[in-house]
């Protein structure tokens, strides 16, 4: 009884310290911008969820028009996918993952999968800042300020590489 007690005990603990070990640390905007391939300031034009993985898990793919690139370069929309979402009143909520609305102004810190080449959000969802009568909530500051920061961020990353 006394060694199932013990078991018991060390089971827990070892369970206990995976758990914690998941803990997600704040990034710093420098963080985001170094290791982000793109940034943009864009408008989500769409969020539209689909069943995934032979029907075990659900990705949303976020439609932007983007309004301007903050790094990188390409096209005026881009697809961003997110996992989690509703599909036929089933729905997937996924910690730490962005939640996007249509009609959102944003700007967004992007990496390609490893997996599969498709957008992702830089750091989940502190990758994700939003944008509301030209504020950026999460950080309080101005947009053309937090904008004028990370291209400040980029620049001096760029001279750091040459």
């Amino acid at each position: 009884m006394y060694t199932r007690v013990i078991l018991l005990l060390v089971t827990l603990i070892t369970f206990s310290i995976s758990i914690c070990g998941a803990v997600m640390t704040r990034g710093t905007t420098e963080q985001l911008t170094e290791e982000a391939s793109t940034i943009v300031i864009a408008d989500v034009v769409a969020a539209e969820p689909e069943w995934a993985c032979g029907g075990t898990t659900i990705f949303t793919y976020v439609r932007l028009h983007v309004t301007d690139w903050l790094k990188g370069s390409g096209f005026p929309e881009i697809t961003v996918r997110v996992e989690g979402g509703e599909v036929d009143g089933i729905g997937l909520w996924v910690e730490d993952e962005p939640v996007f609305r249509e009609g959102e102004e944003v700007v967004v810190f992007l990496k390609p999968s490893e997996e599969s080449g498709v957008m992702e959000v830089k750091g989940l969802y502190q990758g994700k800042f939003s944008v509301e009568d030209g504020k950026v909530i999460e950080t309080g500051l101005p947009l053309n300020d937090f904008a004028q920061k990370i291209k400040r961020i980029t620049a001096k990353l760029e001279m750091e590489e040459k």
